[in-house]
């Protein structure tokens, strides 16, 4: 079985106590049963405090203190699980975050996620075209799933990399051509027709307004308290201020290399998981309009500090990732209102670029 992930997966390395936004502080971790077994039975005084940190059940958790902390994470923010027992015995979701995991037939996909701000860092500062590389590991089940649509949408994938790549095309212009292009293969999908479809340019499209759709944003269910008011704040600024954006663009041309490198992650996180569901469309309108919201939020971080750093926008996409990607309530309503919203049909989200 072979493991395919980015090219840049094997930079990533846990920052630890340097990391300014804990993944241990705020999330309720859950233990996998193996090392909650291990963890009912290690001995002595660490092992007492181990099992007073950790609510077990189905599954087992460690159990946030009164300052939403992970128990056994210490006052210099490094992890006591790690320090008393080695790194091999923490549990999975603990070893293996930001890393995300997709299973097919001998073959196994993974990357970083961008709810991590040393993932963020790595992957806004990509220079070079995405590559990947493979290695041998032993063999890991998956669901069922049509072979032929598989290959189908891994042709698919390629071909949607390779047009946010081409430097000679406009961003927003690409966007517009990856969503139309996902508009077609879904019909292919529905009608059980696997045309080699081509990207061409959308040129002739109507503007919409997106602040319907800036809105909706508001009413997710947040993790950080804060996130919602900071929302609002952004789309009253970037409302006010829209006739600035031409010269944000000019002053900054380190962005469209970010927002290309968070479109390409988008594109491999997602796209193969239609696979399972057949839902192509809504993967590649939620990569467009997490693109939008993050280049208003960039935005509206120049506006208002008169600058725009790697590490300003590695904190924007990190909390946007947090909020969205990593909630399944929200991604499952962002998912449900590309079917009930005519604000979030193909051609709205078209028209907001």
């Amino acid at each position: 079985m072979k493991l395919r992930t980015p090219t840049y997966f094997n930079e990533f390395h846990c920052i630890a106590d340097k990391c300014k936004d804990c993944c241990c502080i705020g999330w309720e971790i859950d233990i996998d049963k193996k090392s909650a077994d291990f963890y009912k039975n290690v001995s002595g005084e660490f092992g007492e405090k181990l099992r007073k940190s950790i609510d077990f059940g189905s599954p087992s958790h460690f159990a946030l203190n009164d300052k939403n902390r992970c128990p056994l994470l210490n006052n210099k923010n490094l992890c006591e699980v790690y320090i008393q027992l080695g790194e091999d015995k923490m549990c999975d979701i603990c070893t293996e975050h930001p890393r995300y995991y997709e299973w097919f037939n001998n073959l196994k996909e993974g990357g970083i996620g961008l709810c991590c701000e040393e993932a963020g860092r790595i992957i806004l500062s990509q220079k070079k075209p995405f590559t990947t590389i493979e290695k041998e590991i032993p063999f890991e089940d998956a669901d069922t799933y049509d072979m032929e649509l598989f290959n189908y949408l891994l042709n698919c994938r390629l071909k949607i990399i390779s047009h946010i790549e081409n430097t000679e095309k406009n961003f927003n212009l690409k966007i517009r051509n990856i969503l139309w292009y996902a508009y077609t293969i879904q019909l292919d999908i529905d009608n059980d027709m696997l045309d080699d479809e081509e990207i061409f340019d959308i040129i002739d499209y109507e503007k919409t307004d997106i602040t319907p759709i800036l809105n909706f944003y508001t009413t997710l269910d947040p993790l950080n308290p804060d996130w919602i008011p900071y929302l609002k704040h952004s789309i009253l600024i970037y409302n006010n201020s829209q006739n600035s954006l031409h010269n944000f663009e000019k002053q900054n041309p380190q962005l469209n290399n970010y927002l290309q490198n968070i479109a390409i992650y988008f594109i491999w996180r997602y796209f193969l998981k239609a696979t399972f569901d057949k839902d192509v469309l809504s993967k590649v309108e939620f990569l467009a309009l997490s693109i939008a919201l993050i280049k208003i939020l960039f935005f509206c971080q120049w506006l208002e500090n008169k600058t725009l750093t790697l590490e300003d926008c590695t904190e924007i996409v990190k909390n946007f990732s947090k909020e969205i990607e990593y909630s399944e309530d929200n991604l499952q309503k962002i998912e449900d209102i590309f079917y009930d919203s005519t604000d979030f049909s193909i051609n709205n989200i078209i028209g907001i670029f």
